[in-house]
């Protein structure tokens, strides 16, 4: 699971509807002024989705064992 750091408007969506706690507001200021979200618990991931289909800028990227639905990044 990637953010894009330049396009992250930080308004949370990814957060809110996460199952597993994968986000979390950062504290470095883009360009646009915002302190975009990380993903600061990618094993945790599931691959579920919901934070890639909520996200209103297209900031997200699906990667890793989070892209083949894997539990928590195990295979």
């Amino acid at each position: 699971m990637e953010v894009d750091f330049e396009a992250c408007k930080a308004c949370g969506y990814c957060a809110s509807v996460c199952p597993v706690k994968v986000f979390a507001q950062g504290t470095d200021i883009n360009k646009k002024g915002y302190a975009p979200y990380r993903a600061v618990k990618q094993e945790a991931c599931t691959g579920c989705l919901r934070c890639f289909y909520m996200c209103p800028d297209f900031c997200l990227e699906v990667t890793g064992s989070a892209r083949a639905g894997n539990i928590g990044g195990k295979t």
